[in-house]
Formats: C-alpha cells, sequence, structure tokens
C-alpha cells in the first residue's frame, strides 16, 4: 500500500512541478471562481449569512486558493487556515483576516502568523473545507503528503458533531480515472475543484437541515 501511494505521489508531483507558473496562477483562479460561483454564492444565499470556509495557503506548486480567500474576504465570510501544532501532533485552525496574516512555517509551508490570529477551536464550526493534496481520483479519495493532517483534522471535526463540506482544490491533471489507494483511515472527499468544473461524490451524507447540502453541484 505504502508503495503504491509513493508511485502516485511521485508520478503527479512531476507532472503538477511541470505546470508553467503563469499557467498555475490562472488555472488556480479559474478554480476559485468555481467554486465561489458554484458552492459558495448558493450555500450563502441558502443560509442567508456569512460562511466560514477553511483554506490552505499554497505551497510550491500546489493549486493556490488565494483569489477566493480575497474573494470570501470581500463578502465577509471568515476565512480559518490550519498550522501545525507546536506539538506537530496535528493541524490547529487559525482565522485569517488579510494577506498580511500569513508567515513561511514548517518546511516552509504558508501558515497563519499567531502573532497576527487567534485560534478557531475544534468546537467551532466550518461550512466547507478546502483540501489540498497530490493526487485525487474520481472516488472521493485523496492521496495527500503522507503526515495525515487532514485526515486527524477530518476526525476530529466529526467526533465533534459537524458536518461541513470537504473539498478537494486542485489542478485537472492531478486527477486520475482508477481509484487510489485508501486506507481505512483516510478522508473521503465530498466533492473536487478543478479548472474543469465543481463534482460531487457520493458517500456521506448532510444533515437532515440541509446545512451543508451541495445540492448546488
Amino acid at each position: 500500500m505504502t508503495t503504491d501511494k509513493q508511485r502516485w505521489r511521485e508520478r503527479i508531483r512531476s507532472a503538477r512541478d511541470a505546470l508553467p507558473a503563469r499557467e498555475r496562477i490562472e488555472k488556480s483562479r479559474q478554480i476559485g471562481r468555481i467554486v465561489a460561483g458554484r458552492l459558495l454564492l448558493p450555500m450563502e444565499q441558502k443560509l442567508g449569512r456569512p460562511l466560514t470556509v477553511c483554506l490552505y495557503g499554497a505551497f510550491r506548486s500546489e493549486a493556490d486558493p488565494a483569489w477566493l480567500a480575497d474573494w470570501c474576504w470581500a463578502r465577509g465570510h471568515r476565512i480559518a487556515a490550519p498550522r501545525v501544532r507546536e506539538d506537530g501532533g496535528g493541524l490547529e485552525l487559525r482565522l485569517v483576516a488579510s494577506p498580511a496574516d500569513w508567515r513561511a512555517g514548517k518546511w516552509g509551508v504558508p501558515e497563519p502568523n499567531p502573532e497576527r490570529t487567534r485560534t478557531y477551536g475544534e468546537q467551532d464550526t466550518l461550512d466547507v473545507v478546502l483540501v489540498p493534496g497530490l493526487a485525487f481520483d474520481r472516488q472521493g479519495g485523496r492521496l495527500g503528503y503522507g503526515g495525515g493532517y487532514y485526515d486527524r483534522l477530518f476526525v476530529a471535526k466529526q467526533s465533534a458533531g459537524h458536518t461541513s463540506l470537504w473539498i478537494g482544490f486542485a489542478f485537472e491533471l492531478q486527477t486520475v480515472e482508477e481509484p487510489l489507494p485508501r486506507e481505512p483511515h483516510d478522508l473521503v472527499l465530498d466533492g473536487l475543484a478543478t479548472e474543469n468544473g465543481l463534482i460531487r461524490f457520493e458517500g456521506r451524507e448532510a444533515d437532515e437541515s440541509g446545512r451543508r447540502s451541495v445540492d448546488s453541484f
């Protein structure tokens, strides 16, 4: 299983790294526009309140949700972003209010600056979580970087009774048709956003109120 995962990671990382920087920027903006128009706007209208969206700071050749963060701030939505805890045991979330609230963290990965941001607790709800990764399949499977950080964050949020939407945010070239290797603890996504569109995966149901409904996909 580990060997299979590593093979996929190496293959997709090489393809993603080969994407020219200008193309990465434009495709990232396109993904952001798709998420805004097809998911966040309908959810905002349905719930009638500002949303709380968890997104990440892009590292190296990752699809960058920076455009979407600006869109959220302009509409009054809150942005929570992950930061590796000091003990290295998982992710903590912190509220980010502007681009100035980021800094380079562990391994150089952008993270919320703890001197400028406040924590967003495990009991606090998230409407949407945008998830980075290396490879994504068409069944909700995802390969990250091997640390299991988002898998543990998902378990923590589920244990707190939350039913957020977990959406992959990636370039189309990161998607594969065949199922990726998956272990029982691996996060299964609700959907995947690429520059080609937003797709929904069957598997985890929204709560009865439809509060995290993806019926706008």
